[in-house]
């Protein structure tokens, strides 16, 4: 068995689950988030220049699955319930007599549900880049920025989101006799056969004409690995069928690239960051809406075209250090802000409501800043369905090339950078971690014909 470990580098535990109704949420019925407020993130890649929205382009984000409470964050017309489905295997661990192993039993594929997993809300903030997110935090305001609900503008806002689940909740038992000693824990991952069965999935969609499809995997496996076979083979027939796959370049730095990423047909995203997060315009001074472009706070307007200087790579994007390791582009995966229910699960009070308990109890907030590949490859996807509404007829080696050709380069070098609390902090990067370079959406629908 191979495991798939969601690629996200800053994680916050789920437990419990308790779907929070729409009543009350301002926004509810509003159709998709295309008047919202842009991103640093967004402006990093000049989506501010496109106006493609992604209109009659799907794409299926294989993940955890969304929380039972989407409702809360999205608009109801941007996520096709009826086509989400997940993909499951039972597995039992046992304990293996030797110090620290464990023993394996796979069980049967069976389809579930694609409500999410209670393990993390993960494909939720994958989601949340694509087609946008409503948003309040009480956080905002007892930091002196109080801010009335807004809608933050998603990088594709009218696509159409297809939840797969093909990442669930499994429980490692302890070992004891390993050196440290493991306790029990939770874990969200997926085999290469969950993963698989929801890529077959999706291409039976796209050839039942749900089309111009886009794959999204934040997700990936060991550093150094070449792909499963299982998954090659169902990547191979996503492809043949005109559906276009994009997925992770891996967490893991100079360790190398994770598959599927690194399998050269797959479009691959690297991690890169602005100079400019945590600051506020024109000072190294420490802001906490640094990362919202909105007309109640300051907010510095990243020059178009972006200029190469204020672009670094973060230092866990995974590094192409095999010459079977096809890395293609970078976008933004440093701090990503969205929506990432938390401890002790979805039992929280929704954004919506006029209650405190973010604040005074042990929950924590709605939104998270969550950095990761995971998060730089929903912003490919997302810029794939825009050149797909523009051409629905291109292929994924034009989709690569096109993406490839248009890439602000990015040269080997350092940056310094405010990494929330210290100023500088200082990144270094060679030619392995930065593929084609930064991927520019106005660059690349430009050059879509």
């Amino acid at each position: 068995m191979k495991r798939l470990f969601i690629l996200v580098f800053v994680l916050a535990s789920v437990l419990s689950v308790t779907a929070a109704a729409a009543q009350g949420n301002p926004f509810r019925g509003v159709p998709s988030t295309a008047d919202g407020y842009a991103t640093w993130d967004s402006d990093l890649i000049n989506i501010e220049a496109v106006p493609q929205t992604g209109r009659g382009v799907y794409v299926a984000v294989l993940d955890t699955g969304l929380v039972p409470n989407w409702r809360d964050y999205f608009p109801e017309a941007r996520i096709a319930t009826h086509l989400g489905t997940g993909f499951e295997q039972s597995i039992s661990f046992k304990a293996h007599k030797d110090r620290c192993g464990i023993g394996v039993e796979v069980g049967n594929l069976r389809q579930t549900t694609w409500v999410g997993s209670t393990g993390s809300s993960h494909g939720t903030h994958v989601a949340s880049t694509i087609i946008g997110y409503f948003y309040r935090s009480n956080f905002d305001a007892t930091g002196g920025f109080p801010l009335p609900p807004i809608m933050v503008r998603g990088i594709a806002p009218e696509v159409t989101i297809i939840p797969v689940k093909v990442l669930a909740d499994y429980q490692i038992p302890a070992l004891p006799k390993c050196s440290p000693p493991q306790p029990a824990q939770s874990a969200v991952f997926g085999t290469s056969a969950m993963v698989a069965a929801g890529i077959d999935y999706v291409t039976r969609l796209a050839l039942a004409g749900y089309r111009p499809m886009v794959i999204n995997m934040s997700l990936g496996g060991e550093p150094g690995e070449e792909i499963d076979p299982i998954e090659k083979a169902a990547i191979d027939r996503a492809i043949a069928a005109g559906v276009i796959v994009v997925a992770a370049a891996g967490n893991d730095g100079e360790d190398g690239m994770d598959a599927p990423g690194s399998y050269a047909p797959v479009i691959s995203a690297g991690a890169a960051g602005w100079t400019g997060e945590w600051m506020y315009p024109g000072t190294t001074d420490r802001y906490r809406l640094w990362w919202l472009q909105s007309s109640y706070y300051p907010f510095t307007d990243i020059p178009e075209p972006t200029p190469a200087n204020q672009v670094y790579v973060t230092d866990f994007s995974s590094r192409s250090t095999e010459a079977w390791q096809d890395l293609d582009v970078l976008a933004p995966g440093s701090w990503v802000r969205g929506p990432f229910p938390g401890d002790p699960g979805y039992a929280h009070l929704p954004w919506w409501s006029k209650g405190i308990g973010d604040l005074v109890s042990n929950n924590p907030g709605n939104f998270y800043y969550v950095g990761g590949t995971s998060m730089a490859t929903p912003h490919v996807a997302s810029v794939v369905a825009l050149m797909l509404e523009k051409n629905p007829a291109l292929t994924a080696p034009q989709v690569e090339g096109i993406l490839q050709s248009t890439a602000l380069y990015i040269a080997p070098g350092s940056a310094n950078i405010r990494d929330n609390t210290v100023y500088p902090a200082t990144v270094s990067w060679g030619a392995d971690a930065t593929g084609s370079g930064l991927v520019q959406a106005d660059a690349a629908l430009a050059a879509t014909p």
